[in-house]
């Protein structure tokens, strides 16, 4: 182990607001194709709660001393929506018509994108990006107290591992999520979206 100093190892991450997390629907084709119909999840909005639910297995041995060991054998991921109900926006419409649906026909293609604010303040970063199918359940579509927007609510739970795009290593593989799903916080703030780490486009 190489020796390290208390200087060394204080370090300063970045902690970014929620709402550079961008979110995007559509209808399920399957994981690989990107929709035509691909719709930004904003509107009215107010909470994306996202849980990484684990299936554990926890079992004792005799040279484990009484101790138990725990073995995750699965984990799934979802995204817990709620907020206001807009009618005529697209992701909300389009999650809010399954409400009768059931089965395969409760999936849509889901994709999530992590940006993070550039150094200069300039540019919005994106450093990671999950795709996949997810099924939609608990489906909120309006009620409330007579004077108050319509409730939505839909959690969204994908039904297979997605498929995940780090910066840090896929970063020449992720300049086309910028065409396929371009950043709307680049176009609110006034700004760049560029994958973090990717070598810079050729000169025009």
């Amino acid at each position: 182990m190489t020796a390290k100093t208390a200087k060394d190892l204080l370090t300063h991450g970045s902690i970014e607001e929620n709402f550079l997390s961008e979110y995007f629907v559509g209808k399920a084709t399957s994981a690989d194709a990107v929709p035509e119909d691909v719709a930004y999840i904003g509107d009215g909005i107010e909470t994306i709660d996202v849980t990484q639910e684990d299936k554990k297995n926890s079992k004792s041995y005799y040279n484990g001393g009484g101790q138990e060991t725990t073995t995750v054998t699965g984990s799934t991921r979802s995204l817990a929506l709620s907020g206001d109900r807009s009618t005529g926006d697209p992701a909300q419409d389009l999650l809010a018509a399954l409400a009768d649906q059931t089965g395969a026909a409760r999936n849509v293609w889901l994709r999530e994108l992590d940006y993070v604010q550039s150094d200069d303040g300039k540019s919005l970063e994106l450093t990671k990006v999950r795709t996949g199918i997810a099924t939609v359940s608990d489906i909120t579509d309006k009620g409330g107290n007579a004077t108050d927007p319509g409730a939505f609510k839909a959690t969204l739970t994908y039904a297979a591992k997605p498929t995940v795009l780090d910066a840090a290593t896929d970063a020449d593989k992720m300049t086309s999520v910028l065409t396929e799903t371009p950043s709307i916080n680049a176009e609110i703030l006034g700004e760049t979206a560029v994958v973090k780490g990717a070598a810079p486009a050729p000169a025009g």
